[in-house]
């Protein structure tokens, strides 16, 4: 059984029609200027009764209403010139009800102040009783007629509009509802300022504010202006803010396409109301199509058209402008936006050529709207897709120029792999676009491998490229979409190929880089992934090649380049084997060579790979306790990275590059003690992290990024004694940590810094008292780090961090034997302690431990011997 349709309430009452108004009256529409309202004999004679009224002195009636009357007056008492507009209940209206909406609407100006809303000057009472208040006078315009006579653009209509979804969403966090929004209420300046006036009916949200001057809970019914009235104003139900939502919606509707949303052939509140409850409004698009020849009664006209005029192009309003005001519109107040704040942020994201929430997240929208904002740099990407298919299909037409298309496609192929990738890469927002780029890539590149066998130059261009895609996929290193098992599958590609070719041309140089340069990838992987061993195999072997080819040509800035990469990449697997002696003779020659290519020309990538050596020298400087060095080295590189990014704000790696930079830093003055100043560093990178990722939500380093960054910061905050913020920065960061995790659960990189986050919250927990929310944080990185160390034992990093977790959770074990005096938990400790030794003892037994961790198995027995003299005093 269907639900039933709520009921539709059809005794609305006529509007009142003001007659017009430049200020927060009843404020009717009309010319710019204000006019002298024609008075009657008897207005004539209240007028002159009010010839002043408290310190200001009545010039003409300028607008009135159902309850009151506006006048223009100016200041009578010699303190200052000004004119303002004031008003008043009319004689013969002051009921108790007219006079306690009256004092209401006096009650929230009084609470509201911000630049567009009409401004609240004084108030007071008349010698004969009746309530006044002195308003900011405005001259100006309803804000459609504003626009329409200026022509201004749909881009100055939208901004004009989001400044008025300020105001509005300023009045709702001070809980007021106007519940009366419509053009003629929101009056535009010469100068372009809106003003939001007229506040006569609007509803404080907050009971305590009213003072007892009107009922809060009144749903305001038939209180309104129907046209821009929502569905719960027309039947009658409870006010919230989502009520103005819609009603701004109507008036977006309306600047936007010159006419109202609802087709009425009569002005009956039975008709209007029916309309608002039930019709569903024509998109805006479609309405503004509808020309001057529309068949339309005069009554039609006048509650449909706003305007002669076609404000905006009907092209101009699909998509995400037909969506926002619709979504603004929706029947169900849920379903709005939750706040004008929100509206107004839509509007800017279509502005600025970003995804807006009204549509629907697909991906090919978020690709739509990149293409859309990046015209320049995308619109050849197309067009070589569209000379790519139809140079392929006329391969299949006409065979007599099959190999001139051939090549013609090979060439189209690598610009657009090579040339079109590299521009859009930097760019924030760009993943989907390079989903899609590998996708297609990656489907021409499998069916062109099957009729390269007998073309070596073919064969070459394959391997580049499929080195290329893997990259994109999932190169640890650099941004990418975060598929590992896929960018190994495209290295090995292109590994097959290059073995294969190097056979026959032992001695071509660009062929020996060509395989080099699939060894470095697939050890880049294989050490991201947690094969530690073999990611040294493979950089060893790429290293193999570079370094004799560099030595015999010292001016060769790419061969020089290229061996530098290699003693990098040694350098990185060492340190992660522990051998941080041997992993600073190889950054340290890296380091030499970077010098060297600066010296020759000092490029925006040769100063990069400076700073990047600067840092790996700094690591192992640091993991030899040689601290000063270690921060000099971090400096270093943080200047250089600070200043590449000066020169290219909009480069998203770059801004990386310099939050790392900080992040060392921060590292470094912590480890030296200066926790205060780490912050500010980390402070820094956080921000930075944090804008990358909303940026491009897509992108996995970035989210990755943001992760380690809430981690990192929350460890310095825990050193600093603030635990409360410390703990909700670990959690923020561990959220974000696992959702990659499980995403790429082949990533042994992003498993570690989870169990690293994991480990320093149980720690933190625990010094905060939460002992059972420790353990069981501290035991799920324990277990995460065990599961690594299975399945990579040479990896000495992982060993010592899983050494370290058994006593972390040996230490809040002891922590509860001594406050409990238990010797279940006195046992537990001293397990979790053994096992923690027995790890120390074996890295020792290898020469594998150095700095803090040099001194750990004599902590470590000494805690032994606290459990054991505990357990005999208890006598178990």
């Amino acid at each position: 059984m269907g639900s039933e349709k709520p009921e539709v309430r059809t005794d609305l009452p006529t509007v009142e029609a003001p007659t017009r108004s430049v200020q927060a009256g009843e404020t009717p529409t009309g010319a710019a200027d204000a006019i002298t309202v024609e008075l009657s004999g008897d207005e004539q004679a209240e007028l002159f009764r009010l010839s002043s009224i408290g310190p200001y002195r009545v010039l003409r009636k300028i607008g009135e209403g159902g309850m009151g009357a506006v006048y223009l007056a100016e200041r009578d008492d010699a303190q200052y010139k000004k004119q303002v507009a004031i008003k008043l209940v009319r004689r013969g209206m002051a009921s108790s009800f007219i006079v306690r909406r009256f004092r209401n609407e006096r009650q929230i100006l009084a609470s509201l102040d911000h630049p567009n809303i009409a401004r609240l000057l004084d108030g007071g009472t008349t010698e004969d009783g009746l309530p006044y208040f002195v308003m900011e006078y405005i001259e100006g315009q309803p804000i459609t007629d504003y626009a329409d006579e200026r022509q201004l653009s749909t881009a100055d209509r939208l901004k004009l509009f989001a400044r008025v979804c300020a105001a509005v969403h300023y009045a709702h966090q001070k809980l007021v509802v106007h519940r009366d929004i419509k053009p003629s209420n929101i009056l535009v300046t010469q100068n372009g300022e809106p003003k939001l006036v007229d506040f006569g009916i609007a509803k404080l949200l907050d009971p305590a504010q009213s003072d007892g001057l009107i009922d809060t809970a009144a749903t305001g019914h038939g209180m309104m202006t129907p046209e821009y009235a929502s569905p719960e104003q027309a039947r009658g139900e409870a006010i919230t803010i989502a009520t103005d939502i819609y009603s701004l919606g109507v008036v977006l509707y309306q600047l936007l396409t010159g006419r109202r949303p609802y087709r009425i052939k009569s002005r009956s509140p039975q008709e209007i109301v029916q309309a608002i409850c039930e019709q569903e409004p024509q998109l805006p698009s479609a309405a503004a199509t509808r020309g001057q020849g529309d068949t339309m009664t005069q009554s039609q006209a006048t509650s449909v058209t706003a305007s002669p005029r076609r404000p905006v192009p009907a092209s101009r309003l699909k998509g995400d402008l037909d969506n926002i005001v619709l979504m603004a519109m929706r029947k169900e107040p849920e379903r709005r936006y939750a706040s004008a704040e929100q509206f107004a942020a839509d509007i800017r994201r279509h502005l600025d050529g970003l995804p807006v929430i009204a549509r629907k997240d697909t991906f090919t929208y978020r690709a739509g709207k990149f293409i859309l904002r990046h015209k320049a740099g995308v619109a050849a990407a197309l067009l070589i897709v569209v000379m790519l298919v139809g140079g392929l299909l006329a391969i299949n037409r006409q065979r007599a120029r099959a190999e001139r298309r051939f090549n013609d496609v090979r060439r189209l192929a690598n610009s657009f792999m090579f040339e079109i990738h590299d521009r859009i890469e930097p760019l924030p927002g760009s993943t989907p676009v390079r989903e899609l780029l590998v996708t297609r890539a990656l489907e021409y590149l499998d069916s062109l491998a099957a009729e390269a066998a007998d073309d070596a130059q073919l064969q070459r261009e394959l391997a580049k490229a499929y080195q290329k895609v893997g990259d994109v996929q999932g190169y640890p290193f650099e941004s990418n979409l975060g598929d590992t098992a896929g960018a190994l599958a495209s290295y090995r590609k292109a590994l097959a190929i290059s073995e294969a070719l190097i056979k026959d041309h032992p001695d071509d140089l660009q062929m020996r880089r060509d395989l080099l340069v699939s060894y470095e990838r697939i050890g880049d992987v294989l050490q991201a992934t947690g094969d530690t061993a073999g990611a040294l195999d493979y950089q060893r072997r790429a290293l193999g090649i570079s370094q004799p080819i560099a030595a015999d040509r010292p001016e060769d800035g790419e061969w020089r380049r290229t061996a530098m990469i290699g003693y990098l990449k040694v350098g990185q697997v060492l340190a992660q084997t522990g051998d941080t002696v041997a992993a600073l003779d190889d950054f340290k020659q890296a380091l030499a060579l970077a010098e060297q290519s600066v010296a020759a020309a000092a490029t925006a990538r040769a100063r990069g790979d400076l700073a990047l050596m600067h840092n790996k020298v700094g690591d192992m400087l640091m993991a030899g306790g040689d601290a000063a060095g270690a921060l000099a080295e971090y400096r270093e590189g943080l200047t250089i990275r600070e200043a590449l990014s000066a020169e290219d704000p909009s480069n998203a790696p770059a801004r990386r590059a310099v939050a790392a930079s900080n992040e060392k830093v921060a590292d470094m003055l912590a480890a030296t003690g200066n926790v205060a100043e780490a912050l500010n560093y980390q402070r820094k990178t956080l921000a930075s992290d944090e804008a990358l990722a909303a940026a491009d939500p897509a992108n996995v380093d970035a989210q990755f990024d943001l992760g380690i960054g809430y981690d990192n910061i929350a460890e310095l905050l825990a050193r600093a004694g603030d635990r409360r913020a410390a703990l909700e920065h670990y959690r923020k960061g561990l959220a974000i940590l696992e959702k990659l995790s499980g995403e790429n659960p082949d990533n042994a990189e992003m498993k570690s810094y989870l169990a690293d986050g994991l480990i320093k919250l149980g720690k933190v927990q625990a010094a905060a008292g939460e002992m059972a929310q420790a353990i069981e944080q501290i035991n799920r990185g324990r277990l995460i780090l065990a599961a690594l160390s299975a399945e990579d034992a040479a990896n000495v990093e992982t060993r010592t961090a899983l050494a370290d977790a058994y006593l972390a959770l040996g230490d809040v074990q002891a922590r509860l034997a001594a406050h409990g005096k238990s010797a279940a938990h006195w046992r537990a400790a001293r397990s979790s302690y053994d096992q923690s030794l027995t790890i120390y003892n074996e890295l020792r037994s290898r020469n594998l431990l150095q700095g803090d961790s040099a001194d750990k198995p004599d902590e470590l027995t000494r805690k032994l011997a606290d459990c054991d003299a505990a357990l005999s005093g208890k006598g178990d």
